[in-house]
C-alpha cells in the first residue's frame, strides 16, 4: 500500500475556527537543506510547494493549517540550514518561528547522506528543549550508496524519538504521522561542554524566574551574542537585572574570547556528532561509482561539462523553439483565428467589436495570446527546467561555472538564482538570499534584472530565434553576455569589497527523474502563471485600447520617436512593446513575436528589439521585491542604470549592424 496514499487520506484541510472547543496547535519542520523537508510538508500538509534537487528551494516559510488527530495543526516549512548560530536571513526567520511561535511539535528532518551534518543540527535544536521528532530521510538513497544505519543505536544515543523514511517514495510517511504525538521534550542533554562554559550556563539560568528560565540553547545563542535571544532576554527581566546579566557576560568574554567561545561550543557538538555518526554508521567496503557518480562529474568537469551545457541549450533551443512554437502556430490556426474571425461577424457594434477581437482586443491581445502563444511555450520550458532540477544538474552546473563569475564578484553558487530567473525574475530575486554576501546579493539581484529573461520572455524570444539564420542568436546572446560581463566588473569595482567567502555547495547525487514530480511541478508553475498573469494580459490589452482611442498612444510614440524610430532605427509600432514591458515583460515579448510574425520587422531590427527588450527594466514585480531585498536607494539606482544600458548598448548595435 503506498504510505503517501495513506497520509493525504488521513488529512484534511480545515477552518480551525470552525471547530469549537479545538485548540490551534503547531508543527515546524526543520532540517538540513536539500534534506525533503518541503516534500514532507507537501504530503503532511496535502498541500504543493515547489521541490526540486538543490539546497535553498525553501526561501521563505510556508503555512498550511491541517486536521490531525481530531486536532486542528498548522504546519510550517522552514528554509533549510546548518546551524543557528549564523546571522542568516533565513536562520532567523527560523528562530522567530520557534521562539515567537512556541511550536507544539518540532519535526526536524535529517538526511541519511549526510548524517554527521544531521546530528549537529539535532543537537542544537535538542538544547532548545521542544517536544522534537527527528525523520531520518533518504534512507533508501544511503542503501543505494553502500551505508547502513544502525536505527537502534540512534535510538539509544538520541533522547526523542526516531523515524525512518524515502520522502521521495513515499515510503514511512504514515510512521510520521502515527509518531507526532510522541514528540517529545529531550530529558536529558547530550552534549557537555567545558566546566566553565557549563557553570556560566547554570549562572545565567539563575537570574530568570523558575517559570520563565530559558532553554540551554537559548543561552548559549544569547552568549554568542544572537541579537533576537538579546532583545528576548531583555523583555522577560528587569533592566537592572538585565545589567547584571550583561556584566557578568561582559567580564567572562575577557577571560575566554568570542572566537574561543564559538569554537569551544562546535568542537562539543561535533565530538558528540562523530562520536554517534561513527557508532550508527557503517561503509561498505567496496562500493563501485554508478551511472548517477559518472554523470554528476562529467558535468561539473571544466573541459566535458561545456559541452553537456551546450547540449542542454541546444535541446532547450529547438524544444522551445521548434516544438513549442510549432504547436502555438497550429492552436491559432486551428482554434484562435476561427474564433476570432466567428466572433467579429457576430458582434456588429464597431467599439465591443474592437475591444474582444481587435488589435488590442481583450481576447485577442488578452485571452488568446495567453493560451495560444504563451502556453504551449512555457508548458515546454518548465518541463525541460524541471527535468534539470530533479537530475541534480543545477547545483553541478553552479562547480562548472564558478570560474567563469569571478571576474563579476561572484561564486559559482549565483547560477542557481541567475538560472531560476529565467523561470521567474522576482523568486530569483528572493532567491539570492542564499548568496553568503550583500555585495555577491546586490551583483546578482543586477544581472537578473539586466539581462535574465523570465520564462514565457525567453520562451518567445527562442521561438523568434529559431525562425531566423544562426547569427542572429549568436548575435542577441553574445552581446547581452558581454554587456552583462562588462556591467558586472565595473559594478564588482564600484561596490566596496567585503571579506571574502568560500564556496561551498551541496552536491546532490544524479538521480532519475521522478516523472510524476516533474509533471506535477510543471502543473503548479504553469497554473500559478495563468493565474498571476492572465489577468495582466486582459489589463494590458484594455491599457492599450485606451491610449489608442484617446490619442495619448500616438502622443508617446511622438515622445518616444528619437529613441525608437531614431537611435534604434524601429517602427513606432514597437513603442507599445517597451509600455508592456513596464507592467510584464513576456506581454512585450508577444507583441514584439506578433510584429515579427507579420513581417514588420527586418533582420536587424528584430535583433535589436530583442537585445533591448532583454537589457530593458525589470517588471512591476521584481522591482518591488528588489526594493524590499535591497533597499529603494539601490533599487531606483539599478532600474535607471538598467534603462540607460538597454537603449545605448540597442543604439550602438543597431549602429554597427547597419555599418557592416
Amino acid at each position: 500500500m503506498n504510505a503517501s496514499h495513506d497520509v493525504t487520506y488521513a488529512l484534511e484541510q480545515v477552518d480551525c475556527q470552525a471547530i469549537e472547543g479545538v485548540a490551534e496547535h503547531k508543527m515546524v519542520i526543520v532540517g538540513l537543506t536539500n534534506s525533503g523537508k518541503t516534500l514532507l510538508f507537501n504530503t503532511i500538509a496535502n498541500t504543493y510547494a515547489i521541490v526540486a534537487n538543490y539546497p535553498h528551494t525553501t526561501i521563505t516559510p510556508t503555512r498550511k493549517r491541517i486536521s490531525m488527530h481530531n486536532q486542528c495543526l498548522e504546519v510550517i516549512d522552514t528554509p533549510g540550514l546548518h546551524s543557528l548560530t549564523t546571522q542568516d536571513d533565513s536562520v532567523q526567520a527560523v528562530l522567530s518561528i520557534l521562539f515567537k511561535e512556541k511550536p507544539d511539535i518540532l519535526l526536524v528532518v535529517g538526511d541519511a547522506m549526510r548524517l554527521k551534518p544531521s546530528l549537529l543540527l539535532l543537537a542544537q535544536l535538542l538544547e532548545l528543549r521542544m517536544p522534537t521528532l527527528f525523520c531520518l530521510n533518504k534512507m533508501d538513497l544511503a542503501a543505494q550508496h553502500g551505508i547502513i544505519i544502525d536505527i537502534n543505536h540512534l535510538r539509544f544515543a538520541i533522547p526523542v524519538p526516531i523515524v525512518e523514511s524515502s520522502a521521495l517514495h513515499g515510503i514511512g510517511l504514515q510512521n510520521i504521522v502515527e509518531a507526532l504525538p510522541g514528540a517529545t521534550v529531550p530529558q536529558i542533554v547530550p552534549i557537555q561542554y567545558r566546566p566553565d562554559l557549563e557553570e556560566m550556563l547554570n549562572r545565567v539560568n539563575q537570574f530568570f524566574p523558575v517559570k520563565k528560565r530559558p532553554s540551554r540553547g537559548q543561552i548559549l545563542l544569547f552568549l554568542l551574542g544572537d541579537s533576537m535571544m538579546t532583545r528576548m532576554f531583555s523583555e522577560v527581566i528587569q533592566p537592572r537585572v538585565f545589567d547584571k546579566l550583561q556584566a557578568l557576560v561582559q567580564a567572562y568574554g575577557q577571560r575566554i574570547s568570542w572566537g574561543q567561545l564559538q569554537h569551544s561550543i562546535f568542537n562539543a557538538r561535533e565530538n558528540w556528532a562523530n562520536q554517534v555518526s561513527h557508532a550508527a554508521r557503517q561503509q561498505a567496503s567496496i562500493h563501485v561509482p554508478g551511472m548517477s557518480y559518472w554523470l554528476g562529474w562529467a558535468s561539473r568537469h571544466p573541459i566535458l561539462g561545456w559541452p553537456i551545457l551546450l547540449g542542454v541549450l541546444w535541446v532547450t533551443f529547438k524544444a522551445v523553439g521548434t516544438l513549442a512554437a510549432g504547436i502555438s502556430g497550429q492552436l491559432d490556426h486551428w482554434l484562435f483565428s476561427p474564433m476570432a474571425d466567428w466572433i467579429s461577424q457576430q458582434v456588429h457594434w464597431s467599439f465591443l467589436n474592437e475591444l474582444l477581437v481587435g488589435n488590442y482586443g481583450l481576447l485577442t491581445m488578452g485571452v488568446f495570446n495567453a493560451f495560444g502563444t504563451v502556453l504551449p511555450i512555457l508548458i515546454t520550458f518548465f518541463l525541460i527546467i524541471n527535468l534539470l532540477e530533479d537530475v541534480g544538474y543545477l547545483p553541478n552546473l553552479s562547480v562548472l561555472t564558478t570560474r567563469l563569475f569571478a571576474p563579476v564578484g561572484l561564486s559559482g553558487k549565483a547560477v542557481l538564482p541567475l538560472i531560476l530567473g529565467t523561470g521567474c525574475n522576482t523568486m530569483a530575486t528572493l532567491t539570492s538570499r542564499m548568496l553568503e554576501s550583500r555585495k555577491e546579493r546586490l551583483l546578482a539581484t543586477f544581472m537578473i534584472a539586466l539581462g535574465i529573461p523570465c520564462a514565457v520572455q525567453l520562451g518567445v524570444m527562442l521561438a523568434i530565434l529559431a525562425s531566423l539564420p544562426f547569427s542572429a542568436l549568436l548575435l542577441v546572446l553574445g552581446t547581452v553576455v558581454i554587456t552583462q560581463v562588462v556591467t558586472g566588473v565595473l559594478l564588482n569595482r564600484f561596490i566596496p569589497r567585503e571579506l571574502g567567502h568560500d564556496f561551498i555547495m551541496e552536491l546532490p547525487p544524479f538521480r532519475l527523474p521522478d516523472l510524476r514530480n516533474v509533471l506535477l511541478k510543471t502543473y503548479f508553475r504553469v497554473k500559478w502563471f495563468l493565474v498571476e498573469a492572465l489577468p495582466m494580459f486582459v489589463v494590458a490589452a484594455v491599457m492599450m485600447f485606451l491610449l489608442d482611442k484617446s490619442g495619448l498612444l500616438t502622443a508617446i510614440k511622438t515622445g518616444l520617436a528619437p529613441v525608437i524610430t531614431g537611435l534604434l532605427s524601429m517602427p513606432d509600432k514597437v513603442t507599445e512593446v517597451f509600455i508592456l514591458v513596464l507592467s510584464r515583460r513576456e506581454m512585450g515579448a508577444i507583441v514584439f513575436k506578433n510584429l515579427v510574425d507579420q513581417g514588420g520587422l527586418d533582420y536587424i531590427q528584430i535583433v535589436v528589439g530583442l537585445v533591448v527588450m532583454t537589457l530593458f527594466i525589470p517588471c512591476i514585480e521584481n522591482t518591488v521585491m528588489m526594493i524590499r531585498e535591497l533597499g529603494a536607494r539601490w533599487a531606483v539606482s539599478m532600474n535607471l542604470a538598467i534603462i540607460t544600458i538597454a537603449i545605448l548598448v540597442g543604439g550602438v548595435l543597431n549602429h554597427v549592424l547597419r555599418l557592416v
